[in-house]
């Protein structure tokens, strides 16, 4: 099944509801139920009943189908390659955090600040039912369906926050001053910086997700390209993780983390350094059997 929220043509600016695509036509669900209601407390319904004709796909504005998650919660250096090599190991995932109010749907722009943005395709898994203490298996049966989220970041803002401090040496056991990275949390939350969409997929689709190509395209150009099984900690297992010390609740979304760019971008820049030419185009990121979620980028 794959989930949307959308509004039909010539409805009211702000109008969206939730519906269901089949056969390239969009139906209404019983009761035109909001992502709010269908995501409430008592989680995602396990029957869906779709009413009406429907309307072709072509004749709807597709919006993020969680226009407000309660949380966002962002796996980073969740690959080997974004580890850098192979003799890095991770023992538990590395989670940050995207505001809410930052997500925004397919077709809406992307505001990108004068230092530039860099893209991030990730699998997002959307959360059905509460979570907490969870086993690997029990998050796996709390997962709804997954859905395309763009972890668009600044990095120009992490190297300006970036300060120094006193730390103690691991090797040496000695105080010393050194420079620490600065936080993520300003390069990943500006307003625009969380574009989600087109749809969520159920996983009675029979969604492979542990082998589908994910790709990234400006204006054509390959920007990215890699796979779900590049990906070192599962959705289940990260939501299992996270839920050890914070509770999920319905609606949540848990984004799997990003992959490689391509050397045609990056050229002799580290992956951390890279983004996108500063002028104005389309994002495309793909994630084979989930959909395509295409943004245009302006930048100030």
């Amino acid at each position: 099944m794959r989930l949307c929220n959308f509004a039909s043509k010539g409805e009211p600016p702000g109008s969206q509801r939730l519906g269901v695509i089949e056969g390239g036509r969009v139906f209404d669900l019983a009761g035109r139920l909001t992502a709010k209601e269908f995501f409430g407390p008592g989680g995602a319904p396990g029957s869906i009943t779709r009413t009406g004709e429907g309307h072709p796909v072509t004749e709807v504005t597709f919006h993020a189908p969680v226009p407000r998650p309660g949380k966002i919660l962002a796996t980073i250096v969740n690959t080997q390659g974004m580890l850098g090599g192979p003799d890095i190991r991770l023992e538990r995932p590395r989670i940050d955090m995207k505001a809410p109010s930052g997500v925004i749907g397919p077709g809406q722009e992307i505001r990108g600040p004068k230092g530039g943005i860099r893209p991030e395709v990730e699998l997002a898994a959307v959360v059905g039912k509460r979570m907490s203490g969870a086993s690997k298996a029990q998050a796996s049966a709390s997962i709804f369906g997954y859905t395309i989220l763009n972890d668009v970041t600044a990095p120009a803002d992490s190297r300006e926050d970036a300060y120094e401090a006193y730390r103690r040496d691991r090797g040496t056991g000695k105080i010393r001053k050194v420079t620490l990275r600065g936080p993520l949390f300003r390069s990943k939350n500006h307003d625009t910086f969380c574009p989600m969409g087109p749809w969520i997929v159920t996983p009675d689709e029979s969604l492979a997700w542990s082998r589908l190509r994910m790709t990234t395209k400006y204006d054509g150009m390959l920007v990215q390209d890699g796979s779900t099984s590049e990906y070192l900690f599962e959705p289940a297992e990260i939501a299992s993780y996270v839920s050890q010390f914070l509770s999920l609740e319905p609606g949540d979304v848990i984004s799997c983390g990003s992959v490689g760019w391509t050397r045609e971008a990056l050229g002799s820049l580290d992956p951390t350094e890279y983004v996108l030419p500063p002028r104005r185009g389309t994002l495309e990121l793909e994630i084979e059997g989930v959909g395509v979620l295409r943004n245009p980028v302006s930048f100030d």
